[in-house]
């Protein structure tokens, strides 16, 4: 009995050993430049920890303002993969990017840690292996981002109403997307997240939406366009006292800035702008 108690004993250490987890790999493509930019912000978003996610979003915002903005980033490839790139961004991106990096941050993770975290976000389940894996439309982008307990969808809470725009731009405009191969798939998607119900915040009650937009929310910008549900999106930036601004990666300045109207100046003085959503990094 001694005997098996001292090889139990002994084997324990190993078997403990082999039981824990190792660190996922992910395979992704970057740049020493992108790299660089990345840890400079997540040095700054240590730095000040204490701070919440909603202040965290509008410093790692802050931090890349003046980045230039450039179109088609993720197409350049002749295949589907997890590109990161801060010294170059559209949009989505830069939202998405600044989530990363704050939910990076708050796990004291590294550049692996972001990759991690942008795989998760940018793709279906986290599963990057095709180009028909990628979350294309925004509300789904969305909607996975709260399913994972990311983001709060807080539309609803902001007087928003039922959004009847069906998605079906990718799958009726093939030939707008060159590394598209499976369009059945696509119109599968589009058939799935039209399945759901959407709201949205109509533009003529934005004003009254303002009071409840906190620093740091992210706001998706609802399109006139046939087909599509969100042709914007930025970062909520609320200083007290002050109207409700936002950062974004603009194509007017083809740069972040912060715009220089106010949110609802932006959503008023747009005519293919019909409303917004808005979201909070949990």
């Amino acid at each position: 009995m001694k005997k098996w108690f001292l090889i139990l004993v002994l084997l324990l250490p190993v078997v403990a050993c082999q039981g824990q987890p190792k660190r996922a790999t992910v395979d992704y493509v970057t740049t020493p430049e992108d790299r660089a930019v990345a840890e400079k912000v997540l040095a700054d978003l240590e730095a000040h920890a204490d701070e919440g996610a909603g202040a965290q979003m509008v410093r790692a915002a802050g931090d890349l303002l003046g980045q230039p903005y450039v179109a088609g980033t993720l197409e350049e490839l002749p295949e589907e993969k997890l590109c990161i790139y801060l010294t170059r961004t559209d949009c989505i991106l830069f939202v998405e990017t600044c989530l990363g990096l704050v939910r990076t941050a708050r796990q004291s993770g590294d550049f692996e840690t972001l990759a991690g975290e942008l795989l998760q976000s940018r793709y279906r389940g986290g599963v990057c292996f095709r180009y028909e894996d990628r979350l294309h439309y925004t509300t789904e982008w969305a909607r996975q981002g709260v399913a994972r307990g990311v983001l709060e969808d807080m539309t609803g809470a902001l007087g928003g109403v039922r959004y009847d725009h069906p998605v079906n731009y990718m799958s009726r405009h093939p030939q707008a997307y060159a590394r598209m191969k499976d369009v059945d798939a696509i119109a599968a998607i589009e058939d799935g997240i039209n399945a759901l119900p959407s709201s949205y915040i109509p533009k003529n009650r934005v004003s009254q939406a303002l009071k409840g937009i906190r620093n740091g929310d992210i706001i998706l910008f609802n399109t006139t366009v046939e087909g599509l549900d969100v042709s914007h999106c930025a970062i909520a930036k609320v200083d007290p006292g002050k109207p409700v601004r936002f950062i974004h990666a603009s194509t007017g300045a083809n740069k972040v800035v912060v715009e220089s109207r106010t949110l609802e100046e932006y959503v008023t003085g747009r005519k293919a702008v019909t409303g917004i959503q808005v979201y909070r990094v949990r």
